[in-house]
């Protein structure tokens, strides 16, 4: 509930109904109320009624004031900057000086309630008191809401300066790799190789320039980003590493972050190849109603052996955190690893 009219919007819309319903309210309930059909035995017409309407309106003209003097003073400037009891005497004060101001009026336009003696004059303290306690607790409500709001505004602006940096770590890491498959390939004279190579690279690098900047993007455009980049790989590695790229399901319809997916297929890459013998890298993405099962699988080359990158693990470290930002208790990544295998399972629920 708190969430739904804790927006900008929302929240104004609720100032704006609530004030209409309060003083219709008040200014409507009274009309009903058995005292004023009392007095329209002797005036059927509620304008033929004098007395009870000018009661209703000289109520109205100091209620009405100290309600806004509440939310719109006491609240903002005095509860936030001085403290909760520095409020609560300044609201006794102002009820104080709102009353005095009310028996003024009373004795001014109501010569029908001083034959009544003083009785009347006492009770329009209770007005005054109850339109505080509806003012107070209003004006704590919106204060709450403010201060919720903004505490809210502050976490994702957090949360979009983090990701935009994760996502900044992402692209030069990527590009490096690439940039090593085309040196590697212009040195074995394979010019052709280099030419393609150089031409998905540019089509890759669109991707990451200008999808890349979007909060989400097709999960479809996510795949052709894989099959592409990994197309590269097989042009690289000409044969001699086993990959198989396998989609199941359209992905239609769904969106996802934009290269969430690469790091796991980078990793297999940089640590399933080289001194592994009969090196593969299987990757499997399967999308159903709900979203997305995404598998990746390498052989991997014995411990020793493997050469410790000052890089090795950003990428992991990286997608592991964006899928704890932007996807919290909406996925399941596990990773498992043994003498010879390392494999990526993770289960995505998109929208």
């Amino acid at each position: 509930m708190w969430q739904a009219i804790n927006s900008r919007k929302t929240k104004r819309t609720f100032q704006v109904l609530f004030n209409l319903i309060l003083w219709g309210m008040w200014i409507g309930l009274p009309l009903l109320s058995p005292v004023h059909q009392t007095h329209e035995v002797a005036h059927p017409h509620p304008h033929d009624n004098p007395e009870f309407s000018e009661h209703i309106w000289v109520e109205l003209i100091t209620v009405m004031p100290l309600f806004y003097v509440i939310t719109l003073l006491l609240i903002p400037f005095v509860f936030k900057k001085k403290g909760i009891w520095f409020f609560f005497a300044s609201l006794i004060l102002t009820n104080v000086a709102f009353f005095l101001v009310q028996m003024l009026f009373h004795h001014l336009f109501l010569e029908f309630e001083h034959e009544h003696g003083t009785a009347p004059e006492i009770l329009g303290a209770f007005p005054l008191i109850m339109v505080s306690a509806i003012a107070s607790a209003y004006g704590l409500l919106l204060e709450f809401l403010e201060q919720d709001a903004n505490k809210e505004e502050q976490k994702n602006e957090q949360l979009k300066s983090e990701l935009a940096f994760l996502r900044s770590q992402i692209s030069p890491h990527f590009i490096f790799n690439i940039l090593n498959s085309i040196v590697y390939l212009i040195r074995t004279k394979a010019s052709e190789k280099a030419e393609d190579v150089t031409m998905r690279l540019s089509s890759l690098m669109r991707y990451m320039l200008y999808d890349s900047d979007q909060t989400m993007v097709p999960l479809t455009n996510e795949f052709a980003y894989l099959e592409n980049y990994i197309d590269l790989q097989k042009m690289r590695f000409d044969g001699n590493v086993d990959f198989k790229f396998q989609v199941n399901g359209d992905g239609a319809g769904h969106l996802i972050e934009p290269m969430l997916l690469i790091p796991f297929v980078e990793n297999a890459v940089k640590h399933g190849v080289g001194l592994v013998d009969k090196p593969f890298i299987y990757v499997t993405l399967e999308t159903t109603d709900h979203g997305l099962h995404f598998q990746v699988k390498n052989k991997k080359g014995k411990e020793e052996q493997v050469f410790k990158d000052p890089s090795s693990g950003i990428g992991l470290k990286n997608v592991k955190r964006r899928l704890e930002l932007l996807y919290p208790k909406k996925h399941e990544l596990v990773i498992e690893e043994d003498d010879v295998n390392f494999s990526v399972d993770l289960h995505l629920t998109l929208k």
